[in-house]
């Protein structure tokens, strides 16, 4: 198997699956070597015409300590590898039912949903609405200031990561379910951004949710939309949120598609928790 290069990794659930499946981790190791040489020397005795040689010496030792430690690419690989031969990772196509904290893999194409794209937009808002003199039962995202739109148009435009939990689509799994990843914002590796997150990537990660078909089968996105936000506002924003993204994204000239995640996540589908993506 290959070398992973993960651009998000959440190393302390992963190595917690693997020591609660019992796969070895490769730890660092205190490695001391010891070497004996022989001290020798030659001694003469003699008496009269007669003489006798021989040699005396002592043991030496000599040791040398160092350490190794497992670099945390190839730790991460042999962990995954090593969960993956245990059959404790489903893959898709899945022959049986999904269950909820299924440890899953899964290859597609993935993409940011419209969802993050106005979360990240709607946590600069609140930052600027803390300062503002604001009636807050009449947010009018259509009015929003010349100085609070540059800064969304820059987030936005210029891809930036804000510290909120990215909700992404991935498709082309191979699942009949749509298939949503959850991102939270603290584990992505070094300058990894959205244009590192979308495109051809391989997800490892456990179900949180499966949302079922039918009139009944939808999740709500406020944690990725209004992340932050509190309690009662989420309450009252919920209630149109479809019409708030909307004058937003117009407010902001933002062309997202119709049908992609708002307010809701539509079932069928599977949500996942990423532990890693590579």
């Amino acid at each position: 198997m290959a070398l992973k290069n993960p651009v998000y990794l959440d190393l302390e659930t992963l190595l917690a699956q693997a020591e609660y499946n019992d796969v070895r981790v490769p730890v660092q190791a205190d490695i001391v070597e010891k070497t004996v040489k022989q001290r020798s020397g030659k001694a003469n005795l003699g008496y009269g015409g007669l003489g006798a040689g021989g040699s005396t010496g002592s043991e030496v030792e000599f040791q040398t300590s160092y350490t190794m430690t497992p670099s945390e690419k190839a730790t991460v690989s042999k962990v995954i590898d090593g969960l993956i031969r245990a059959d404790v990772v489903s893959m898709a196509p899945v022959s049986g039912s999904l269950v909820k904290d299924d440890l899953f893999e899964l290859e597609g194409t993935a993409r940011i949903t419209a969802a993050s794209l106005a979360g990240k937009l709607f946590n600069l808002l609140l930052q600027y609405l803390k300062d503002m003199d604001q009636d807050v039962t009449d947010i009018q995202f259509s009015e929003i200031a010349p100085d609070i739109k540059k800064l969304m148009q820059k987030v936005y435009l210029g891809n930036e990561l804000v510290p909120i939990p990215l909700l992404i689509e991935l498709e082309n799994t191979g699942l009949e379910q749509k298939v949503f990843v959850n991102l939270r914002p603290s584990f992505f590796i070094e300058s990894a951004s959205l244009d590192r997150i979308e495109g051809e990537m391989r997800v490892l990660g456990t179900i949180r949710n499966l949302i079922d078909g039918g009139d009944e089968g939808y999740l709500s996105s406020e944690e990725w939309l209004l992340h932050g936000w509190e309690y009662l506002m989420k309450r009252m924003m919920m209630l149109n949120l479809n019409e708030q993204v909307e004058g937003l994204t117009a407010a902001l000239k933002l062309d997202v598609p119709k049908d992609d995640v708002h307010a809701w996540i539509k079932g069928p589908a599977i949500v996942i928790d990423a532990i890693a993506i590579y």
